[in-house]
């Protein structure tokens, strides 16, 4: 997982047409759900009021959501207590909005980094589930409290480029795994409702409660919000290449957002190991190339002679070489690991330069 510089909320027709109305009776009820001094929401109670005012998609479904999940008589005690069918969540679902997604995220899986839309459709991902919450407490899966983050299910900020391995939950094999009483290695790995915080009483649970108090206790990371690498390392010892740990912090402690991400994102399952192990031996395998083609370059041009061979092959590696780095490759976590090592290397020395000198 890497950072990723999200940008500000798109100007896209279900964020800015507004072209959606609301019924006088749907208004009523919202204004009485609704806290002025909410900092998202506040500044809705005015345009609610005056009759002549329109929606965005994104805020009709917010609102819909809203009237919905905060109806004291539809929720209560973290129970769903209403057959009533909840409103449709379809804003994450638009077209534009889904390519905008996919080119923030380099069409690569924002938690695992792996580029999957050639065997396998994309999820668009809440980071904060929307209808209802697995707390997730010490790495164990609990019943479902309810309602979720509901009046964050438009929310651009919210929402990411995913594949089904990390959003959904499935039971897959996890290397160097001890086999349980019933011989099975399989965990269940994958986000879906899934959100763990340090405290449950530091949770967010209401549209009108300032969402920011809460970044600060979740437990699993966000890579638009965090840094990963303070959190997550990747071990560089043939036993365990594409293995993902967690970063061991100030206190000697392992990162408890690291611990916690691992199981919840799926990140070390067995065939998403092997892949990032593959990468990496195949950008070492390209780098040590590289470093050959150059040495074999400067000892001809010392000894003046002929180079046009040599100058090829080692732009040719070196262009195979930053291709395996540039935004879209996968994976880049590790690599970055990788480059700090490739610095240490000999030969590298020897020809007296850094990596850094290396990439475009």
């Amino acid at each position: 997982m890497i950072k990723i510089n999200r940008p500000p909320t798109p100007d896209i027709k279900v964020y800015t047409e507004k072209n959606q109305n609301l019924s006088t009776e749907e208004r009523n009820f919202l204004l009485a759900l609704l806290d002025s001094q909410s900092i998202q929401f506040g500044s809705f109670i005015p345009r609610l009021q005056d009759e002549q005012e329109r929606f965005t998609k994104a805020e009709e479904e917010t609102l819909k959501a809203i009237a919905y999940y905060a109806n004291p008589e539809n929720f209560k005690d973290n129970k769903k207590l209403t057959s009533a069918k909840a409103p449709n969540f379809k804003v994450y679902k638009d077209p534009e909005l889904k390519e905008l997604l996919k080119a923030t995220f380099h069409k690569k899986c924002a938690y695992c980094e792996s580029l999957f839309l050639q065997v396998s459709p994309a999820d668009i991902e809440h980071f904060r589930p929307k209808a209802a919450i697995n707390r997730f407490v010490d790495q164990k899966d609990e019943k479902l409290i309810y309602p979720g983050y509901y009046w964050l299910a438009a929310d651009w900020d919210n929402l990411l480029w995913s594949c089904i391995l990390c959003n959904r939950k499935n039971n897959l094999d996890v290397p160097n795994t001890v086999a349980d009483e019933f011989g099975q290695t399989r965990q269940a790995l994958g986000k879906k409702n899934r959100f763990p915080v340090l405290q449950e009483t530091l949770r967010i649970r209401s549209h009108n409660e300032d969402l920011t108090a809460e970044h600060t206790h979740k437990l699993i990371l966000d890579p638009c919000r965090d840094n990963p690498k303070e959190h997550l390392f990747f071990p560089l010892d043939d036993e365990d290449l594409g293995i993902v740990k967690s970063s061991i912090m100030e206190d000697q402690n392992p990162s408890p957002k690291g611990e916690a991400s691992i199981p919840v994102y799926g990140l070390n399952r067995t065939e998403l190991v092997l892949a990032r192990k593959q990468a990496a031996l195949d950008l070492k395998s390209i780098f040590l190339g590289l470093l050959h083609s150059l040495k074999a370059f400067i000892s001809k041009q010392q000894k003046q002679e002929n180079t046009d061979a040599e100058e090829e092959e080692f732009l040719f590696q070196k262009e195979r070489f930053n291709t395996k780095l540039d935004a879209e490759s996968e994976y880049l976590a590790l690599k970055n690991h990788l480059l700090e090592e490739f610095n240490q290397f000999d030969l590298l020395q020897q020809l007296q330069l850094k990596v850094e000198d290396l990439i475009e």
